[in-house]
């Protein structure tokens, strides 16, 4: 079972799809995962002030800062958990986490799903 967490409907194409597919093909020739809620999200906690940097005249100001995932459930046997590349790429350890791999796109160049999902462990 695939549960996706993103937060949004996720379309896997599978390997031979194009990497620009019309429009009107969206739900066709895909697996659909439509969004559970609540979704799973990574904050950005600032811990404190970095370093101030002057560049090109004007000065700019870096934090410290870490990622803290919320609502993110403890695996499960033979359970995946679909999530966005940033929460994917923040947890470690998690061979049950998924996130989208090789874009697909419209026309117009929008991400409409992927050809593949990835573990990012």
């Amino acid at each position: 079972m695939i549960i996706n967490l993103t937060g949004e409907t996720v379309r896997v194409y599978g390997p031979d799809a194009p990497a620009v597919i019309p429009t009107d093909a969206l739900d066709l020739a895909c697996a659909v995962f439509a969004a559970e809620v609540p979704p799973v999200y990574a904050d950005l906690e600032i811990i404190g002030e970095g370093e101030r940097i002057v560049h090109g005249g004007r000065p700019v100001q870096t934090y410290l800062t870490r990622q803290v995932i919320r609502d993110l459930p403890p695996s499960r046997p033979r359970t995946y958990l679909l999530v966005t590349a940033s929460v994917g790429l923040c947890v470690r350890g998690r061979a049950d986490l998924l996130v989208g791999f090789a874009p697909v796109h419209d026309a117009a160049g929008a991400t409409v799903g992927y050809r593949h999902l990835a573990s990012p462990c």
